[in-house]
């Protein structure tokens, strides 16, 4: 009778550690949603650096259509991304539309890089900047109560 009392015990004790094992170790959406959105954030922010000094005439023309063209490749692995996240429909939306105007921005960033057209990516870094503060301010507010 006592060794059943023990096995119970322990059985129980181990159902309870795996509960909360699994509930700690594993992600919340939104949790997962922000990282991703960071993610995209730095992204952004080479961008705008890069554009930046590329207009400035600090970086070769090279090197920065190399890495406008290695985000938009890692951009689309961020949209793949969150299209499998499991969160709500209207974050999805939010985040992958501005993904989107991001994507497109850094677009018009590039070939104005392709144009050599320094005086016109003043505007797109403009630009830039305002979708860069929209991702910011949906990673910080993801999570957040309503």
């Amino acid at each position: 009778m006592l060794g059943t009392k023990k096995y119970i015990f322990i059985s129980n004790y181990l159902l309870l550690l795996i509960l909360f094992t699994c509930s700690c170790s594993s992600t919340k959406p939104t949790e997962e949603l922000k990282k991703e959105l960071n993610s995209v954030s730095s992204w952004a922010a080479t961008v705008h650096m890069v554009a930046d000094a590329w207009q400035r005439h600090a970086v070769p023309t090279s090197y920065a259509k190399d890495t406008l063209q290695k985000t938009q490749k890692e951009l689309q692995k961020e949209t793949d991304t969150l299209l499998n996240l499991s969160i709500v429909p209207s974050q999805r939306h939010t985040a992958l539309e501005q993904l989107q105007q991001l994507q497109k921005t850094i677009d018009k960033i590039s070939i104005l890089i392709e144009q050599k057209n320094r005086n016109a990516i003043a505007t797109q870094i403009k630009q830039l900047s305002a979708t860069e503060q929209k991702i910011h301010q949906l990673a910080q507010a993801t999570g957040e109560a309503p």
